[in-house]
């Protein structure tokens, strides 16, 4: 790599530890001071103008990157964090402006998906852009130039409602070329920073486990160690006995990272709010003194938990127990003294998230993003403090901020509230369900006609449609994006998908993730759509794509198995059910797909295992048919496909047959194979007895029945023929005494037998034939215990 023409600054981590004074170059000084005006844009305007055209050198390159930077991080004050005080100004400024080839609404648009509407100054964002697209065709090995161009994809990503292909394909080759580099970075914290960029933006795009990759590379190379341990701990006021609490160990061994009081001391990050609850303690006092102590982090090391918890939130379950598992992360984010604002809000905004089904911290939950959506205009704090580590922070547009807070209160029953808002930010698709709630929904379609008035998207023309229920308003989005919106037809296939109109549906869904490729309810309504019309290669597809993007939904695992089950690829079946129980280990439904899958597959312990979670899962849960397809081929020897061996799987066919045993005694044909299962004849007997009783005892009229009663008459010749086999054969432990009980059980059932069918008064050839041989082995039996008793 060729040497670097820029140096560290530029990369802007606001931070307390750098003066203005030790800036090397006055754009660089200028950049830092964060004191923007109008004379100063219409500057950077000017100098764009006369040097776009051309080449330029090393100087006239650091002052075109300032002006890059300094175009995005006033984009980023004025949509993400605030204060929004020079909005209006700037925003009459460039109405002043000719500048209709920089017009955001058509240039950063992606896939067909449209910015959201709430964006301002996005002609900053799409200047920024160029210039920084001139300079990394002169000096594309730069690092800093690499980073930036992964900064502008995420930031326009998050002004961009839907993820899109295009930016993720962007993403995913800087990424790889910054990952190479890291070792040209001679600042360790830089290095970490970089690290928690790039897995930042993996999670942008839903891509935990790349997320997660990263994230490890980042704690390996500097010895960071975030382990959760349990410790005895109270919750409550009047909670007596501790009970095992979580707890977040940080353990690093790299003593370059700056301490948070160095960097971000002066900040006065606001605390979370305190939960006034008559039980609940604010937090967990352990019993230990010193675990009440928070650990003191470094601003990197504060991002590396939110990261983590992020990555962590996206590649678990949603349900109570993940949520258990994240709450120590977070509180430590929490209680630290000092460290960068960004992310102490984006830890709140989490924190709301978590508490927001609680019924105790329900109100604080509501009441703390209320606060986080004032602060974004909030005069408490200055510009660099709401930029010193912003990228690393989770930087939110401030409309996301405010659905977060929308969907607080519509949990709370404030409706109006809600809709107050979300007409304040044009979220259009909440406006109809909020005035659908209201039993108003007449009055969705009037305000959206009214804005279509002001100014024509394809979006209204779709929300319109979704409105008033009229497929012509999708055609007409359609016809108006001259055929490249993506949403056009995701919500006309969407107004047949919910007629259950399959046929014209899928066309639409196939044209709309054609055009953008990361739609993840467009494709698991495709596939969904598929299988109703049994298009099984379809479904497969649309499914594998889904947990591609979207790995965590048991059901679209699920439905994957199916098309592959109808497709005849029964072993990828296998595979794909055993992804789908990590996303959902209580669901049975899963669970028995697994089995019969398993089962087909010949994975017999797999087979087993999913028996064992189902009975665990389902009271008096029973499957016959295949408890003995999986016993008889466990008995006949068969391999089992991951080549466990035949003693593993029978001892585990024992166990589970034993249980089984217990709760279906009255199951003749459960007894009947664990007497497969049995390695002595009296073993074997014992349990065959016991399946005699069961039939006789389910079907009361059973000699009546022929093949019934030959049923019973031959399970009990094979009783009878054990317990004499077990007089000459039997193990150490099976003493004569107990081979005697056994013998006369067994003599005692085959007088019951002989009694019962004597009774009937029609005779049957087959039953005759096995009858006389069960009374010669009864005068054996009998024979056989007198001269047992009468030796004893």
């Amino acid at each position: 790599m060729s040497a670097e023409p820029f140096n560290v600054y530029h990369l802007c981590n606001f931070n307390e530890i750098t003066k203005l004074e030790d800036l090397p170059t006055e754009a660089l000084r200028q950049l830092w001071s964060c004191k923007w005006t109008t004379t100063r844009l219409q500057s950077i305007l000017d100098n764009w103008s006369s040097n776009k055209t051309t080449e330029p050198n090393l100087e006239a390159a650091d002052t075109l990157l300032c002006h890059a930077v300094e175009l995005t991080l006033l984009f980023v004050q004025n949509n993400f964090t605030g204060p929004f005080k020079q909005l209006e100004e700037f925003s009459n400024f460039l109405q002043t402006k000719v500048l209709e080839e920089y017009d955001p609404f058509k240039r950063l648009m992606e896939n067909g998906e449209e910015i959201n509407p709430n964006v301002k100054l996005g002609e900053l964002l799409v200047l920024a852009k160029e210039i920084l697209d001139l300079l990394r065709q002169y000096w594309p090995d730069s690092l800093y130039l690499q980073w930036w161009h992964m900064r502008l994809i995420y930031i326009q990503q998050n002004v961009i409602d839907e993820l899109t292909g295009n930016l993720y394909e962007q993403l995913k080759l800087v990424a790889e070329s910054l990952l190479k580099n890291v070792e040209n970075i001679q600042d360790k914290e830089l290095q970490a920073l970089l690290y928690l960029e790039i897995g930042n933006s993996y999670l942008l795009f839903h891509r935990a486990q790349k997320a997660d990759c990263v994230l490890e590379q980042l704690c390996q190379r500097f010895g960071i160690v975030l382990n959760v341990e349990g410790l005895l701990g109270v919750r409550t006021k009047f909670q007596q006995k501790p009970l095992p609490q979580l707890c977040l160990k940080v353990q690093h061994t790299n003593s370059d990272l700056p301490l948070a009081q160095a960097t971000n001391g002066k900040t006065n990050i606001p605390k979370l709010l305190l939960l006034d609850d008559d039980t609940r303690l604010e937090r967990i006092r352990f019993i230990e003194p010193k675990d009440n102590e928070v650990m003191t982090l470094p601003s990197v090391l504060q991002a590396l938990v939110l990261a983590k918890v992020k990555q962590l939130k996206r590649s678990q379950p949603k349900d109570r127990l993940a949520d258990e598992e994240l709450e120590p992360y977070i509180k430590t984010l929490l209680y630290q003294e000092h460290g960068p604002l960004q992310v102490r809000q984006s830890a709140l905004l989490l924190n709301c998230v978590q508490e927001s089904n609680q019924r105790r911290t329900v109100e604080r939950s509501w009441k703390q993003c209320e606060g986080a959506v004032k602060l974004l205009d909030g005069p408490i704090f200055t510009l660099p403090e709401r930029l010193s580590y912003a990228f690393a922070g989770f930087l939110q547009p401030k409309w996301q901020v405010q659905m977060q807070l929308c969907q607080l209160l519509l949990s709370l029953g404030m409706t109006k509230t809600a809709l107050d808002i979300y007409l304040q930010i044009q979220a259009w698709a909440e406006v109809i369900q909020c005035y659908t709630k209201l039993e108003l929904r007449h009055k969705a379609a009037e305000i959206i006609r009214q804005e279509l008035e002001k100014k024509t998207t394809v979006l209204l023309h779709c929300l319109l449609g979704d409105a008033i229920d009229d497929p012509n308003c999708y055609a007409t989005a359609w016809e108006f994006s001259k055929h490249t919106s993506g949403r056009a037809q995701a919500h006309w296939g969407t107004y047949y998908f919910r007629k259950a109109e399959y046929v014209e549906a899928i066309p639409h869904l196939e044209k709309s993730v054609e055009i953008n490729p990361l739609q993840e309810k467009i494709w698991l309504r495709l596939g969904f759509a598929a299988i109703q019309l049994e298009r099984w290669e379809l479904a497969v597809h649309a499914y594998i794509t889904y947990t591609h993007i979207e790995p965590l939904g048991f059901e679209s695992w699920n439905n994957l198995a199916k098309a592959l089950v109808k497709l005849g690829d029964k072993l990828r079946a296998h595979k794909v059910l055993s992804e789908s129980l990590k996303c959902n280990y209580n669901n049975w439904k899963v669970w028995e797909n697994f089995m019969i899958v398993s089962v087909d597959t010949c994975n017999l312990e797999d087979a087993l295992n999913a028996y064992n979670r189902l009975s665990e899962l389902k009271d008096r849960y029973l499957d016959l048919e295949v408890l003995c397809v999986t016993i008889g081929a466990i008995v006949e020897g068969k391999p089992d496909a991951k080549g466990q061996t035949q003693e593993r799987l029978r001892k585990k066919a024992i166990t589970l047959m034993a249980q089984q045993c217990i709760k279906h005694g009255n199951e003749p044909k459960v007894w009947e194979l664990a007497a497969l299962l049995a390695v002595t004849p009296h073993n074997r007997a014992q349990k065959l007895v016991k399946a005699v009783n069961a039939y006789t005892t389910k079907e009361l009229e059973w000699a009546t029945k022929q093949p019934y009663a030959l049923k019973v008459i031959q399970v009990c010749q094979q009783a009878c023929e054990l317990s004499l086999e077990a007089t000459k054969e039997h193990a150490p432990e099976e003493t004569d005494v107990m081979i005697t009980s056994q013998l006369n059980s067994a003599r005692l059932a085959a007088q019951a037998v002989l009694r019962a069918t004597a009774k009937v008064n029609e005779k049957w050839p087959e039953n005759e034939e096995a009858l006389t041989v069960l009374k010669a082995q009864l005068e054996t039996l009998t024979a056989t215990v007198k001269q047992r008793m009468n030796a004893s």
